[in-house]
């Protein structure tokens, strides 16, 4: 019987090790099915569900824009996905057309709505009428960044230099940020409320290359100089 319980013992070490010698199979995860298209949603030409997702968004935040041709990696890897050329916010006037990618774009206007016509109404008791801008998506890279792209290569930044109100008054970043007055006090409001809405906000607090405008992205880096 000894002789038996031995026999039996060495044969299931046999399997042991042959199980355990055996080649594992890899485990595979699961490919996530992709978004449904849901009941009434709106499906833009050239755009996949999520794209379409932001670009609803952004019309029902009352902006007004126009498609733009998704842009390839190109020169120096500068892309741009989901682009829109914004003409218009809600409530508020560009200067003119800026192109941005689509999440940029919706940022600026719930931070139009949330934040700087509430703001202008406030210190001034009339609303915003015009914003300018230095532009948005440009192939370029940082100004001391040891040679990354900028954010504005992606669409992903704007560069605002001042705001017009509705009875004509003008404000202006290189002038006026540090003024007393109404004037100074909303565009330094502003440029602070701005680090709740974007990830990198840089003026005149920053360094002197944003001594004349405000730089406004939504980048995956966090800095906050407003």
């Amino acid at each position: 019987m000894a002789a038996r319980g031995r026999l039996t013992a060495a044969i299931l070490l046999l399997l042991l090790g042959a199980a355990a010698c055996a080649p594992r199979q890899a485990v595979r995860a699961p490919v996530p099915a992709p978004p449904a298209v849901q009941p009434g949603m709106h499906v833009w030409p050239g755009r996949d569900i999520i794209q379409s997702a932001c670009l609803n968004d952004l019309a029902a935040a009352g902006a007004q824009f126009e498609l733009i041709a998704q842009a390839e990696p190109g020169k120096d890897g500068c892309t741009l996905e989901n682009g829109v050329k914004l003409t218009r916010l809600a409530a508020t006037a560009l200067d003119r057309p800026v192109e941005l990618s689509c999440p940029t774009a919706l940022r600026l206007a719930e931070f139009e709505r949330a934040e700087l016509q509430p703001t202008a109404l406030r210190l001034f008791g009339r609303p915003l009428a015009q914003l300018n801008h230095a532009g948005g998506f440009t192939c370029r890279r940082m100004v001391g960044g040891g040679g990354r792209l900028s954010e504005h290569a992606h669409g992903r930044a704007i560069d605002i230099w001042g705001f017009v109100l509705a009875d004509g008054t003008r404000l202006s970043v290189k002038e006026q940020f540090r003024a007393g007055g109404p004037e100074g006090g909303f565009l330094r409001s502003v440029s602070r409320a701005a680090c709740g809405y974007f990830a990198v906000v840089l003026g005149p607090n920053a360094n002197r290359d944003h001594q004349d405008h405000f730089h406004w992205d939504t980048g995956r880096w966090k800095q906050c100089s407003g």
